[in-house]
């Protein structure tokens, strides 16, 4: 292989090395066929791609092991030549299990420590092609850390080099199952404390349950510990990284006092279940959703719930832009409501 700096290199071809498969850490099951392997999946905290095929999760960024999500992708490895279309050096980091470019001496920053380390199979990962139902767009090599990310939402994930992953060289398409897997986050699940941070002695939780085919669940528990009766106002929303939210709301509900002497209720429970074909039709962004709340006293609140639930969202997504090291412009750009529910 000819010496190239590491630019030239994202942009020109080199030969292939074939290393084994250890099968003691990788199981027949994972090989979907004589050329490619199966169990490359997309994890929905950091954005890397990660091979999903024992019950280790290796080391993510994020947190914890990976949490995968979305298609089951089948990679092509082997004796395989470079083409136009097509990098070798793709390899497994048998350290944190994602998906790194070892074709620099430099192997990047690992999450478990150090730099990547390489082990199996090399793989041939095609680029610069038109991606389809079968083939996926949007994956790329991440200059800090040398792993393949998936750069298809605003926010870029977690870096083990700090921040969010930045993009190089190829685009790359890579290959999957016909249908997004949903064995992983069959639905997402969301639940929180509530409480005040003003004079208002009112507390509980908020649960929303959301599923692949629109359906949801919006309920909760709001408790008046107090002496006065109290209206509150709660905005709950569940933001996604493609910059969509979903808000719920309550607004003025009243909870007794201890004021209250004859058929007070100092409790307010509720449940609510619907179905919203948006939800279905961005399930990809909405399973990786997070939930932000705010309950109020409804004195304090001198806005229309519905302007309450959209400032909830907005700040919502300040944070996960600074989370992702994602510019809160370009979150700002992708931003819009969907209103689902106020009772």
């Amino acid at each position: 292989m000819s010496k190239t700096n590491r630019r030239e290199f994202l942009l020109e071809s080199v030969p292939l090395i074939a290393a084994p498969l250890l099968i003691s850490l990788f199981p027949e099951k994972a090989l979907a066929g004589p050329t490619v392997q199966g169990d490359w999946r997309y994890c929905g905290k950091c954005s890397s791609m990660f091979w999903n095929g024992t019950t280790n999760k290796g080391r993510c960024s994020a947190g914890g092991g990976h949490q995968a999500q979305g298609y089951d992708f089948v990679l092509p490895y082997g004796t395989l030549a470079e083409t136009p279309t097509a990098q070798v050096s793709w390899r497994f980091c048998d350290k944190c299990y994602a998906m790194f470019f070892d074709g620099f001496a430099d192997k990047g920053r690992c999450p478990a420590g150090g730099g990547h380390h390489a082990q199996g199979f090399v793989f041939r990962l095609p680029h610069d092609i038109n991606a389809d139902g079968g083939n996926q767009g949007n994956w790329r090599y991440c200059q800090k850390c040398k792993a393949m990310f998936y750069d298809g939402f605003p926010g870029k994930g977690s870096c083990p080099a700090g921040g969010g992953h930045q993009a190089q060289g190829y685009a790359f398409v890579l290959p999957h199952g016909a249908e997004p897997s949903r064995n992983v986050a069959a639905d997402l699940h969301l639940r929180s404390g509530l409480s005040t941070d003003g004079w208002a002695p009112i507390s509980g939780w908020v649960d929303i349950v959301m599923k692949p085919n629109g359906d949801y669940v919006f309920s909760g528990h709001v408790h008046n510990a107090g002496a006065v009766n109290i209206r509150y106002s709660l905005a709950a929303v569940v933001a996604t990284p493609s910059g969509q939210s979903f808000g719920f709301g309550i607004k003025g509900h009243r909870v007794d006092g201890t004021e209250t002497v004859f058929g007070r209720n100092r409790d307010h429970n509720w449940s609510q279940a619907k179905n919203d074909p948006r939800i279905a039709r961005n399930w990809d962004s909405v399973a990786q959703g997070t939930l932000s709340w705010r309950l109020a006293a409804s004195a304090t609140i001198t806005s229309t719930i519905e302007k309450f639930i959209d400032d909830t969202a907005r700040e919502a997504f300040q944070k996960l832009a600074q989370r992702m090291n994602a510019s809160p412009g370009g979150q700002a750009a992708k931003f819009y409501m969907n209103l689902l529910l106020t009772l």
